[in-house]
């Protein structure tokens, strides 16, 4: 008994990519319920409230190089789970597609590498909304449908780049690991930064918002993207790391974590029950309006229910509010 728990105790979960919006939320849940963090980011030093969280950090840590996996992998030989989150964003990607290419898919490649010889199985990886390209269904996609349409054209280097990263993970599986991706739409959250991505349009829109200033809108107003609360996310995602591998039915363990859809018009009214003055205008960008067009309307919600036990929770209205207050309390505004 007492060994065997010991045992428990010394394992862990491996979190690439810690000190980034999804990162820094799954850490605080992983760490909340007990769970022994290993952080690893390319950055210097880790965001100050997960250093009090995580057992160990390893920074300066580049996935392009496979010494470093490796070494990192040698340090720590009691892991049960890896979360690879090291990935640049959509428009990111589009402006630097090589880098972008090494993070992601080469970067992937040595974490799997290092995973093999150091025999860990389970490999967690967050898929985008950016995989689908403009055959994909407009509403209720689901993962399955990149798996059932290999060939199908993503419209874009990051999409095209998931799918690398897709192909690896499958012959991980194949060579005996347990590899789990899903699909993220746009990440909402009230953190006071963020990578440049499409659907981070509604994060400036609701910091603008907080701060009283007006917005201009990158994408257009009408089109209706799938987004999530990072607080939903983080228990999907944690739903899909927990769960049993016999109840994993979806081909290649892909599962799109839903959240909620909204066009950037129905967010502007909804901010406007905060701050009925927020003014915005549109000035389309050439990548984020591309992407916003691509990508479909709405996520399936049917196999993360089933499989997982996954629902969201958090609606438009909630979220709008949780954000906006959460801003101007780090902001240190009322509302005028």
């Amino acid at each position: 008994g007492a060994l065997a728990s010991l045992g428990c105790v010394a394992m862990s979960v491996l979190v690439i990519g810690a000190g980034g919006a999804v990162g820094k939320r799954l850490i605080n849940a992983l760490a909340t319920r007990g769970e022994r963090i290993v952080a690893v980011d390319r950055a210097a030093e880790l965001p100050e409230e997960l250093r009090a969280r995580v057992a160990h950090a390893e920074l300066n840590a580049d996935v392009r190089d496979l010494y470093t996996m490796q070494r990192i992998f040698k340090r720590h030989r009691f892991v049960h789970t890896v979360w690879n989150l090291a990935a640049p964003l959509s428009v990111e990607t589009a402006l630097n597609p090589s880098v972008a290419e090494q993070v992601t898919v080469n970067g992937m490649r040595n974490v799997l590498w290092a995973m093999y010889e150091a025999r860990i199985p389970k490999i967690m990886f967050t898929d985008s909304i950016g995989s689908f390209g403009a055959t994909a269904p407009r509403e209720n996609c689901s993962a399955r449908w990149l798996t059932d349409n290999p060939t199908q054209d993503p419209g874009s280097d990051y999409g095209r780049q998931k799918r690398g990263v897709r192909k690896l993970l499958q012959e991980f599986w194949r060579n005996g690991g347990d590899p789990r991706w899903a699909v993220l739409p746009g990440v909402l959250h009230s953190e006071a930064a963020w990578g440049h991505g499409t659907t981070e349009y509604a994060l400036e829109a609701l910091l603008a918002a907080a701060q009283n200033e007006p917005y201009v809108c990158p994408v257009a107003p009408d089109v209706r993207l799938p987004m999530v609360f990072v607080d939903d996310l983080t228990r999907g995602l944690l739903a899909l790391q927990d769960a049993e591998e016999r109840k994993l039915r979806e081909p290649e363990r892909g599962y799109a974590i839903p959240g909620l859809s909204f066009t950037a018009n129905e967010l502007f009214d909804e901010i406007r029950l905060h701050v009925p003055t927020f003014n915005t205008s549109v000035q389309l960008d050439a990548n984020m309006s591309k992407f916003a067009s691509l990508w479909p309307d709405t996520l399936s919600t049917k196999e993360a229910r089933e499989d997982l036990g996954y629902e969201p929770r958090v609606g438009l209205r909630d979220m709008v509010f949780k954000v906006i207050m959460a801003h101007r309390e780090r902001l240190g505004t009322r509302s005028h």
